[in-house]
């Protein structure tokens, strides 16, 4: 039986629902800011999170928009948006997802290795790190974000770098995601994967994904998690058990 060493945590729409009411907030702010013509619905900025990197996302939107702008401006919209998004997160509006801290703070108490995994920048982690997880911060043993690799998710090139660092077996670590490339990056890199999906995820999205297993939250005591796929869950709760089980 394999023993639970490293757990991997996407940031983005996994510990928080950021994406929504988060960056997508704070990029409509920003193109406000420069007297852009566009603005993101929740539907246009879920199909824009099929692409990692919120610069590659404008470049994207830019090639399709009436108003193009060039690279440089592109670079000063994402620059301006991560202000913003800043000041969401400082403002309290954005909470962790249930179950979060729960896990986090019971996998410190186990001795489990903690890692930030994440291809969003380092200055959209600090926020958060400064709020929602600033008394959780003891727990994690390092991070990655996208200033330490040159690949994004769905490359696996994250994944490989947090393993290299920790020093444990992949078959000692599992990561948790919510999104189709996050689950893809951890699984190229051969690590065993839990997803937890934001509600507003394509169904056929979830289903179609090779996670080692699927729940809607990590769950409490008074909302526990609920299967989507996978092995079951026995006391209604994402715990250090039930992740020991997905590694078997």
């Amino acid at each position: 039986m394999n023993i639970l060493k490293a757990v991997f945590w996407d940031v983005d729409g996994t510990i928080a629902d950021t994406e929504l009411e988060g960056h997508r907030i704070a990029f409509n702010r920003s193109f406000h800011d420069y007297d852009l013509d566009w603005r993101w619905d929740q539907l246009t900025y879920q199909n824009l999170l099929k692409i990692s990197g919120g610069l590659n996302r404008i470049k994207f939107y830019n090639k399709s928009a009436k108003e193009k702008i060039t690279d440089d401006m592109c670079k000063k919209v994402q620059i301006r948006k991560g202000l913003h998004y800043k000041n969401i997160i400082r403002s309290g509006v954005i909470r962790p997802r249930e179950g979060v801290l729960r896990l986090i703070n019971e996998l410190h108490c186990q001795n489990v290795e903690q890692y930030i995994v994440t291809t969003s920048g380092r200055a959209s982690l600090e926020p958060l790190l400064k709020t929602i997880l600033e008394k959780s911060i003891k727990c994690f043993s390092g991070s990655i974000t996208c200033e330490d690799v040159v690949s994004l998710k769905p490359h696996p090139e994250a994944y490989l770098k947090v393993i290299s660092y920790c020093h444990f077996p992949i078959e000692n670590c599992i990561a948790i995601e919510d999104s189709l490339n996050g689950v893809a990056s951890a699984k190229a890199a051969n690590i065993k994967c839990l997803m937890t999906p934001p509600a507003w995820l394509d169904k056929d999205d979830i289903t179609s994904t090779t996670a080692n297993a699927c729940v809607d939250s990590l769950g409490s005591l008074t909302n526990p998690s609920n299967l989507i796929y996978g092995i079951p869950i026995m006391n209604k709760i994402v715990d250090f058990n039930y992740l020991t089980s997905l590694i078997v």
